[in-house]
């Protein structure tokens, strides 16, 4: 208890005069005092304003609130808990609570792609960062759009940001070692990032926000161990020894701190470390006063100072379990190079893979895009009208009348490529309905053991994969002309969905 109103700056009067060295404000020596033990003490008066406020907020929480806490910063909270029920349920709360309080940015968004705001597993990352308070939620996805039409431009707003988007600067910076995501959790199976501040306190604003959302929205929260968990934060000092440290100013913290708190990530833990050697701790009393205002009640309370050396502040950490052997700096306060970006390259790693399976799925050779002989694919006679031997039979002259004679006037021309949607010998036996088919079987086990919602984000993934190649989905018009034209995406969404069930059925009954 004295040790924890020690860090939080609670220590009564009646208090003091169990530590004796806090009592002294005449400047001499008591003998035998250890002198770590004095800078902690003079550390601790200089940081006072700030670990005030962190004992304060702490103690406005009540006492279970307060327990989480302290489990969280000591590695035994626990992870989210949630069902498939209660998701559906939040799910159409979180719907209904958008069309009431939509913005400018949202509406631009859901006119460019409307798929990717409505998309559940990108609104269920905006609910699990704020524990499922549907309406904290919803505003921070407003407030996510809106700062990422402003640093990236309107046109990106509605779809991911990728490398591509970076200029030079802003690669510079990723590779400057700014971030450092541990390899190995911590004791709670958590996500370790470090920002690394002799990096972070000569950066352009811009700049920083660019790569701060590439790193947390493409590499971190898409993670579901840290959207379930929470990430453990690690603010690390690495000015030199008499160093002059550039502090960025409160205009920069305040935007910065505006855009990082709209990100859908959850901070269960953060460390501020700090040598009181290499800096002016007073200076840097006032500067985290202000910038951990700014956090969210959270997060806040879950923040503590870690004091001393590296070997020092290390061993702090490690008492809040995180592990030592990913420690991006050595105990002489020496950089890592040997792991330092080591996370990066995986993540490339995983582009270039992502990428290349990508390219055998849509190659020219590929299912998708090879005439497949309606006798390969295992649909019965009720599906198709016609005997399997009959279809078989007929061949590629079967497809081609079925293609030419689904041709009108007006509208579009389906293509060999094209899915239609409808009923009908013909439709079913459209070229691109075939190749349809049999691209569907590779995901069909899948999809099968899918959970519900895991099941339609299937859905939208492959739609979103087979629309970037071209494929269009096509169905008539309502006027009885026969005219096709391109379906909704939601319509498409349905053609895989219905598929799908229809696999699993013949399947089953073979």
């Amino acid at each position: 208890i004295m040790a924890s109103s020690m860090q939080y700056g609670d220590v009564s009067q009646s208090d003091k005069s169990c530590l004796p060295c806090l009592d002294r404000n005449d400047g001499s020596k008591e003998p035998g005092l250890p002198v770590q033990q004095k800078r902690t003490v003079q550390t601790w008066d200089e940081m006072k304003q700030t670990e005030d406020y962190l004992a304060a907020e702490l103690y406005k929480l009540s006492v279970q609130e307060r327990a989480k806490a302290m489990d969280d910063i000591h590695c035994l909270g626990e992870e989210l808990k949630e069902t498939p029920e209660m998701v559906e349920k939040l799910l159409e709360e979180f719907d209904q609570i958008v069309r009431q309080v939509k913005t400018p940015f949202y509406e631009m968004a859901v006119i460019q792609n409307r798929e990717h705001v409505e998309d559940p597993s990108f609104r269920l990352r905006f609910l699990r960062c704020n524990m499922y308070n549907v309406h904290l939620s919803v505003r921070q996805m407003m407030d996510y759009l809106k700062y990422k039409a402003t640093y990236f431009g309107e046109d990106k707003v509605a779809r991911e940001i990728t490398l591509d988007d970076f200029n030079d600067e802003d690669m510079e910076l990723l590779m400057a070692g700014l971030y450092h995501i541990q390899k190995e959790t911590d004791r709670s199976g958590r996500v370790v990032v470090y920002l690394m501040t002799d990096v972070f306190a000569r950066c352009k604003i811009e700049n920083l926000i660019h790569v701060a959302h590439y790193v947390w929205n493409n590499i971190l929260i898409p993670m579901h161990n840290v959207q379930m968990k929470g990430i453990c934060f690690v603010y690390y000092d690495m000015t030199k020894q008499g160093e002059k440290y550039a502090m960025p100013g409160l205009n920069f913290m305040r935007t910065l701190t505006k855009v990082l708190m709209s990100f859908p990530l959850r901070y269960s833990a953060i460390h501020l470390c700090l040598n009181p050697e290499r800096r002016d701790l007073a200076l840097t009393n006032s500067f985290f006063s202000y910038t951990i205002k700014r956090f969210s009640n959270y997060a806040g309370v879950r923040t503590r100072l870690q004091y001393g050396s590296d070997m020092e502040v290390q061993y702090a950490l490690r008492s809040h379990g995180v592990p030592e052997k990913g420690f991006p700096v050595d105990a002489d306060g020496n950089i890592r190079k040997d792991i330092m970006n080591e996370w990066l390259y995986r993540h490339k790693e995983e582009i270039e893979a992502k990428k290349q399976h990508r390219n055998v799925l849509l190659a020219p050779h590929a299912s998708l895009h090879q005439p497949v002989e309606y006798s390969n694919l295992g649909h019965n006679a009720q599906e198709s009208g016609l005997e399997p031997s009959a279809a078989a039979a007929a061949g590629t002259e079967q497809r081609q009348f079925a293609t030419t004679n689904l041709r009108t006037e007006g509208g579009i021309n389906p293509s060999p490529q094209d899915v239609l949607l409808g009923r009908g010998w013909r439709v079913q036996n459209h070229e691109g309905n075939i190749r349809f088919r049999s691209f569907l079987e590779k995901y069909s086990d899948d999809y099968d053991t899918a959970a519900r919602l895991r099941k339609r984000q299937l859905a939208v993934e492959l739609v979103n994969l087979l629309r970037g190649r071209g494929v269009r989905f096509l169905k008539q018009t309502d006027t009885g002309t026969g005219e096709w034209i391109e379906s909704s995406f939601e319509d498409a969404e349905k053609k895989v969905g219905q598929l799908f069930r229809t696999l699993r059925k013949l399947r089953n009954q073979a």
